[in-house]
């Protein structure tokens, strides 16, 4: 199965996406996330690293142009890093993208073409990402994300391998960026929630959460999502396999707080998800986001129209 995670890192304010060597139906929902989250945050102008990609097929093309569109109506865009003499640059020149997203041999020229903050909406965007109302459009669209990606598990065929560990890495991905909004924009509500809960419901929750957070960063370091589940439980849905338990990942090259923090991600994963199956998991955590996430709309409106 070809490597299906997407790198990044910031070069001058500009996140750099750096992709795999295949794109196409299994990879392209992770590249079609991670550039959704940038967006969201306001970070509207964007590199994507395609120097190490071989092979991209039309749903990665599709989301090129989607993201690069969305983009330019915020006063941003894609830039390509497709280096002169790759083979991917045919594809660009018959299906005629060279002419609309714009392309680099180099990482450095991509990064010199990327124009200066001004004062338009993905501007204002990076000014207020710490307001919690400026947060509400951002949330909806990542709670709907959600949803939408967790509603689909049960029609994905379970002998379509490549497309399962996809829709559930979709899913993984948008649960966590969901979690992670919440606790950076609405604290308030997610203790609430979480307050409502019994002890040991609250454990649970904190655990599956953080366990699902473990799966997508072992996913970004390059690792297979199919390492970390077990296929042969359940025949008739993917929501029925379960999570295998795994060794202890090297974290040798993280910070030693990162190591810390990773090594009890990795153990609420072993204690929470390993011989647990995923819908029974994905359940969990959206039934406390959607709570958490409706909770802390009502809050945030309460607060501008008070009664």
């Amino acid at each position: 199965m070809p490597a299906t995670g997407y790198m990044f890192q910031m070069a001058g304010g500009v996140p750099v996406v750096t992709a795999p060597a295949e794109i196409d139906i299994t990879t392209a929902g992770g590249l079609r996330a991670i550039l959704a989250e940038w967006h969201a945050r306001g970070l509207t102008t964007m590199v994507v690293d395609l120097t190490a990609t071989r092979f991209c097929d039309s749903a990665g093309l599709q989301e090129l142009v989607r993201a690069h569109k969305r983009a330019v109506a915020d006063g941003g865009g894609l830039r390509l890093v497709i280096p002169a003499d790759a083979a991917l640059l045919r594809v660009f020149d018959v299906t005629g993208l060279d002419g609309i997203i714009p392309h680099f041999a180099t990482m450095t020229q991509a990064l010199a073409q990327v124009p200066a903050a001004g004062d338009g909406r993905g501007a204002w965007n990076r000014e207020h990402l710490d307001n919690p109302a400026a947060d509400a459009s951002v949330l909806a669209s990542s709670m709907a994300a959600m949803s939408g990606a967790t509603a689909r598990l049960p029609m994905v065929k379970v002998s379509d391998q490549p497309q399962a560990f996809a829709a559930i890495r979709e899913a993984v991905w948008w649960i966590t960026m969901v979690d992670a909004i919440l606790v950076r924009h609405h604290m308030g509500a997610y203790d609430t929630v979480m307050a409502a809960r019994t002890p040991a419901e609250r454990e649970l929750i904190v655990e599956a959460l953080a366990g699902l957070l473990f799966v997508r960063n072992w996913i970004g370091r390059g690792a297979r999502l199919g390492e970390t589940i077990d296929t042969s439980a359940g025949t008739g849905r993917i929501t029925q396999w379960t999570w295998k338990p795994i060794g202890e990942p090297a974290l040798a090259g993280l910070p030693p707080r990162a190591q810390a923090w990773e090594l009890a991600r990795y153990r609420a994963y072993q204690a929470c998800l390993a011989g647990h199956t995923i819908g029974m998991t994905f359940a969990q955590a959206v039934a406390f986001l959607t709570l958490t996430g409706a909770n802390a709309t009502s809050s945030t409106d309460t607060t501008k129209s008070p009664c």
